[in-house]
């Protein structure tokens, strides 16, 4: 906008009438200029005139005095104006709805598997993280609700409050309780669903799938073995277990073999075996006895009795029994349960999947988990599902480990590989460690700073987007969390727009 100074200096009604027809007079003069540039040239469009003509040029008689700009600052909202490069970038326009774009970009969509299809994203995993209180559990649900709507299905890993089954129970999925006293049972021997086709997309071959469930079965019980001798198997023990788990699945068949199978063959072994040999089969079978006594009983020494229906909407895993279990029995469980429902989700024939990890920094603190995690993220493509871990802090990554050791390596991959990144409200302290791993400009910085309760910075490869989630009525009641309550769409004009 600019400011004009002028003096005008002609009084006399004569005067004034002379200069009326001298500009008539130059006016018409310019038009006839511009007409015939427009013939000369056959554009089709004039030339810009320039409204500000240089100072005491011959016709610039209306004012006699030079041009002084003035800048004024006014806001849009001022202007009642939105000019482009204020308004914020759009990732999609299809996909669910998720809210709204917090600076003019308007509805805000988001579908992973449309924007892997169309080149925006190289990679089917999100992280997901924000303080306490800020919303991110209800940006976590709302999501997995809009996901079902599209026709996705949902896979809670691991869910350590029991503050998903409400959710999964509301849209017709199961929820499998495990814990002390629960009437769940998991064999997490099972083989799981036979695909259709081998990570390569080769069709699946019974050599094939054999392997498979057997690469998957032994990478568990070294697991358990690890976690209750509390140091990696040494080569006798490899070998024993290697030999009991081989001779369990040739006596009792593939389908049924159990973890009490196992004990009892490494507790008889040959008297004329090798005595180092003979004593790993001992220690073994000492180990492996933990898992059907104390805190332990009756959750995996029988056959499963929960139903896994890969057909049905949602799945969740409920461990909040474990909230008084020794840390021990909790790692155990993550180990067991994780390996089971992987089998089951990770079956790329069950169609596309949103696998969510909500207490993340629980599932980092288990080598298990975190070893699967790390699979699942670069293969989530081939499995048809899109991770979402769920943490506070970047800070919650360095439970796995210290800086350097393999767990610590592990999780910081799965940062890494996520090609989304969703930061809700930080503290103070957090900012730097966040633009160090994540280069956020000093603007996202002041950005994240100033967020509300459900607001959150997206940062989809180097691209950012500022949304704020969204909850309609019904999602408000069933989601029932701390997580911002916001003015938004009934219900009825929600479904309108998703």
């Amino acid at each position: 906008m600019v400011g004009i100074k002028t003096v005008v200096g002609i009084q006399e009604p004569e005067d004034r009438k002379s200069f009326r027809a001298l500009k008539a007079f130059l006016k018409k003069q310019r038009k006839q200029e511009r007409k015939e540039t427009e013939q000369q040239s056959g554009a089709q469009l004039p030339e810009a005139v320039s409204v500000i003509k240089e100072a005491n040029q011959p016709e610039n008689l209306a004012f006699m005095g030079r041009f002084v700009p003035q800048m004024f600052a006014l806001s849009t909202f001022t202007l009642a104006t939105a000019f482009p490069f204020v308004s914020g970038p759009q990732i999609s326009t299809k996909g669910s709805l998720l809210g709204k774009g917090m600076y003019g970009s308007g509805p805000f969509r988001f579908d992973p598997w449309e924007l892997y299809k169309d080149g925006k994203i190289s990679s089917m995993s999100a992280v997901l993280l924000g303080a306490v209180g800020e919303g991110k559990s209800s940006l976590a649900k709302s999501m997995a609700l809009r996901f079902l709507l599209h026709g996705y299905k949902l896979a809670v890993m691991t869910d350590s409050k029991g503050e998903w089954t409400v959710v999964v129970q509301a849209v017709g999925g199961s929820v499998i309780e495990v814990g002390p006293g629960r009437d769940a049972r998991i064999n997490p021997l099972d083989p799981g669903t036979r695909p259709s086709r081998m990570t390569n997309g080769e069709p699946m071959t019974d050599a094939g799938w054999k392997s498979m469930v057997r690469s998957r079965r032994m990478t568990l019980l070294k697991t358990l073995v690890g976690i209750l001798v509390l140091r990696d198997l040494q080569s006798t023990e490899h070998s024993a277990l290697s030999h009991a788990l081989d001779a369990s699945v040739e006596k009792y068949g593939t389908e049924h073999v159990l973890l009490p199978h196992l004990v009892d063959f490494l507790r008889s072994p040959d008297p004329d075996m090798d005595p180092e040999l003979r004593k790993a089969y001992l220690n073994l079978s000492y180990a492996l006895d933990r898992t059907k006594e104390g805190d332990l009983a009756g959750m995996f020494d029988g056959p499963t009795t929960v139903d896994f229906d890969a057909s049905k909407p949602a799945v969740s895993v409920d461990t909040s029994a474990l909230s008084g279990a020794s840390a021990e029995a909790k790692r155990i469980v993550n180990a067991c349960v994780g390996s089971w429902v992987e089998a089951m989700v990770t079956n790329p024939d069950g169609g596309q999947r949103l696998c969510v990890y909500e207490e993340g920094w629980d599932n980092i603190n288990s080598e298990a988990d975190l070893e699967r995690m790390v699979v699942s993220w670069k293969l989530a493509r081939h499995y048809g599902i899109f991770n979402l871990l769920v943490i506070h802090k970047l800070g919650d990554l360095n439970l796995a480990g210290d800086s350097g050791s393999r767990m610590n390596t592990m999780a910081q991959s799965l940062l890494a590989d996520a090609g989304i990144k969703i930061v809700y409200r930080q503290d103070e302290s957090e900012l730097k460690h966040l633009a160090d791993k994540l280069g956020l400009s000093q603007r996202e910085c002041d950005i994240v700073r100033s967020l509300k309760k459900g607001q959150g910075l997206w940062r989809i490869n180097q691209d950012s987007y500022c949304v704020e989630n969204i909850l309609t009525a019904a999602e408000k009641d069933l989601l029932n969390t701390d997580a911002r309550i916001v003015e938004g769409l009934d219900d009825e004009e929600w479904e309108d727009a998703a």
